[in-house]
């Protein structure tokens, strides 16, 4: 009889054992392929724009804080359009053709003579402020109810309800 530490009989347990695990391996893996489990889209989300689900949008309009040789200037483009500009007093880091773009949460520097100051930068508080009023809705300063209860805080009409 062979000793049990002999390589005759570890490949006669390899020989065994190796058909079994290869064959369990293979069994799982046709498994997940009936069950339907699919991979991740590689198109980013439009099968779900496809099955009714709008997809995300962008927001079309973009705020900009332009640097130019007699100041700083406010305006937004939402597409082809583009609003007045108001005059602002300027970020002290924006350089003369330089502007700062909002975007989403984040604001960017961009600059067409020096590539290398386009990098993400603080929002200054004029350009989150127009976005912030172009966002409001147009009564959001009134009360909740309309101003019908009379100026009270509880409700209660001035003559103390009578």
């Amino acid at each position: 009889m062979p000793s049990p530490t002999s390589p005759r009989r570890w490949i006669g347990v390899v020989a065994r054992v190796l058909p079994a695990l290869l064959a369990g391996v293979a069994a799982c893996q046709g498994d997940a392929g009936r069950e339907g489990a699919a991979a991740p889209a590689p198109d980013g989300g439009a099968a779900l724009a496809a099955e009714g689900t709008p997809a995300p949008r962008r927001p079309t309009r973009y705020y900009h804080l332009r640097r130019t040789d007699d100041g700083c200037e406010l305006f937004w483009i939402d597409g082809d359009l583009v609003s007045a500009s108001q005059t602002v007093v300027c970020p002290p880091d924006l350089e003369v053709g330089e502007r700062v773009r909002l975007t989403g949460k984040t604001c960017m520097r961009e600059s067409a003579q020096t590539p290398s100051r386009a990098v993400p930068v603080v929002c200054p508080l004029v350009l989150m402020n127009l976005e912030k009023a172009d966002r409001a809705p147009p009564d959001a300063g009134a009360p909740p109810d309309g101003g019908r209860d009379g100026g009270k805080p509880d409700g209660r009409k001035p003559d103390g309800g009578r």
